[in-house]
C-alpha cells in the first residue's frame, strides 16, 4: 500500500453534513496533528465526507435465568422482557407482534441457529436492537448497549457458542443506498477479507452462517482486479447483491437446502450480507449486514464491532479514491485507516476498536487450503437449521420498512 502523510483534523471537525443545519459547530478546540499511516488509497488534497449510516445490531446468545428454571423458550423471552422494562429499555417480544416489530424497541426472540439445551433451561437467544445514527450522538447508542448487556448479566447467565453472532446491519442514512455506495462497500469486504478474518476467532472463519465473500462461487479464483471490474459491471442492486452471496449448488449449504445440480442460487449467510438489497424491493432500498463477529457476551465486545462497521462503511463510502486491487491489504494499515475514521467521527472509547484491532491474529493458511474457504462439510444439526432458517422471519427487515414509515 502507498505511503503518505494524512492530515487528521480535530475530532468533531466535519465540513458540515447536507442533514445539519448551517447554524451546527463543534467545539473541540484541540491542535491538529500529522500522523504517517499507511493508507490503502491514493492521497486527496481533501476529504470526501462520507455519509453517515444508520444501524441494527443482533446479538445471537445463549441464556439462562439465575432465579428461574424455565422449561420452554417462552418463559425466558418473557422475564428478559420484563427485566428490560423494569430498568427503563423499550422492548416487545418478537411473538407478541407476529406481523411487523418496532424500529425504536429492542425485539426479543428465540434463534433457530444456535442450539439450545432445555434441560440446563439455557436456550439460543436473539435481541435485536432498535435502529440508530452511527455517528450522530454515539454515546446515546453505545450507553443503550452498554444498559442491555449489564441488565442481561444481572439476572442471566449469558455464554456463548460457535454458532453465536454479532451482526451489524447498515443503511445510509437517507435510508437507501446509492449503486456506488454499495459498490464500495462490496469492494472493501471482499479487498479486506483476510484482515478481518484475523480479528475473529478461527471457527468464524470456516462458519456455514458468516461463509466467504472472495471464495463464492463467483469470486473465487479470481485476480482482485478482475473482482473489481465484475462489481462495476453490475446494473442493478440485485445482480450485486447475488454476486456477493452466490452460493454453489453443490457445496454443503446448497445440498442442505436441496438445491438442484448446476442452480447457484442467492443465500444470506455470507461474512457479508447484500441479500437485503433484493429484499425490500428496487431502488437501493435494504441493509447491507456484516454478520462474521462472533457472539458478543459483553458491551465492550459490541460497540468495537458496531465501530468497526461504522467506520469501514464512512470510508468505503467517502474515501473518494477507492482501494487500488493491485496493492496487497495490510491488517495495520486498516487498523491506523480505521482508527482515524473513529476519531473524525469523535467516537467515545475509541480504545475499544483499538484493542479489537490489536488483538488479531494473522491467517496462517494450512498446505493445500485456500484462506478463507468455507468448511468441506457441515454437522448433520447445521443442515437441520439451515432449512429451519429459510422460514425464519427477517426481523431486521421488519424493524428497517417500519423505520421507513417513520414509525
Amino acid at each position: 500500500m502507498p505511503h503518505f502523510t494524512y492530515v487528521a483534523p480535530e475530532a468533531g471537525h466535519h465540513r458540515r453534513r447536507h442533514d445539519e443545519p448551517a447554524t451546527h459547530h463543534h467545539h473541540h478546540h484541540r491542535r491538529r496533528r500529522r500522523a504517517s499511516v499507511h493508507y490503502p488509497l491514493p492521497m486527496e488534497p481533501e476529504r470526501i465526507e462520507a455519509p453517515d449510516f444508520r444501524f441494527c445490531v443482533e446479538l445471537g446468545l445463549v441464556i439462562r435465568s439465575r432465579k428461574r428454571n424455565h422449561k420452554t423458550v417462552t418463559g425466558l423471552e418473557e422475564e428478559i422482557s420484563t427485566q428490560l422494562t423494569r430498568v427503563g429499555i423499550p422492548n416487545h417480544l418478537a411473538s407478541a407482534r407476529p406481523t411487523s416489530v418496532s424500529s425504536r424497541e429492542w425485539t426479543i426472540a428465540s434463534e433457530l441457529c444456535i442450539p439450545s439445551r432445555p434441560a440446563d433451561y439455557r436456550f439460543g437467544m436473539k435481541l435485536v436492537s432498535p435502529f440508530a445514527r452511527f455517528s450522530k450522538r454515539p454515546e446515546v447508542w453505545q450507553a443503550a448497549l452498554r444498559s442491555v448487556l449489564h441488565t442481561l448479566h444481572a439476572h442471566f447467565e449469558v455464554t456463548t457458542t460457535h454458532q453465536c453472532f454479532t451482526h451489524i446491519h447498515i443503511a445510509p442514512a437517507a435510508g437507501y443506498w446509492t449503486l456506488e455506495q454499495a459498490k464500495a462497500l462490496a469492494k472493501s469486504a471482499l479487498y479486506f477479507e483476510r484482515c478481518l478474518d484475523a480479528l475473529v476467532p478461527p471457527y468464524r472463519r470456516t462458519s456455514v452462517w458468516a461463509k466467504s465473500n472472495r471464495n463464492n462461487v463467483y469470486f473465487a479464483g479470481l485476480p482482485m482486479a478482475q473482482c473489481f471490474e465484475r462489481i462495476d459491471k453490475q446494473p442493478t442492486f440485485e445482480g450485486l447483491s447475488a454476486r456477493m452471496g452466490w452460493c454453489s449448488a453443490s457445496s454443503p449449504t446448497g445440498a442442505a437446502l436441496g438445491a438442484e445440480p448446476g442452480a447457484d442460487f442467492l443465500h444470506d449467510a455470507f461474512r457479508w450480507d447484500f441479500a437485503g438489497l433484493s429484499a425490500a424491493g428496487a431502488g437501493g432500498f435494504g441493509t447491507v449486514a456484516f454478520r462474521q463477529p462472533p457472539g458478543s457476551a459483553s458491551a465492550p465486545e459490541a460497540v468495537a464491532w458496531v465501530m468497526l462497521v461504522g467506520c469501514l462503511a464512512r470510508l468505503s463510502c467517502g474515501a473518494g479514491g477507492g482501494l487500488d486491487p493491485d496493492e496487497k491489504p495490510q491488517l495495520k494499515s486498516l487498523g491506523e485507516w480505521l482508527l482515524y475514521e473513529a476519531e473524525w467521527s469523535a467516537l467515545p472509547h475509541k480504545a475499544l476498536l483499538e484493542d479489537l484491532i490489536d488483538r488479531a491474529v494473522p491467517v496462517t493458511p494450512a498446505p493445500g487450503k485456500v484462506v478463507g474457504m468455507d468448511a468441506d462439510a457441515i454437522t448433520i444439526d447445521e443442515d437441520q437449521r439451515l432449512r429451519w432458517k429459510l422460514n425464519d422471519r427477517n426481523l431486521v427487515l421488519e424493524k428497517y420498512m417500519r423505520l421507513l414509515k417513520l414509525e
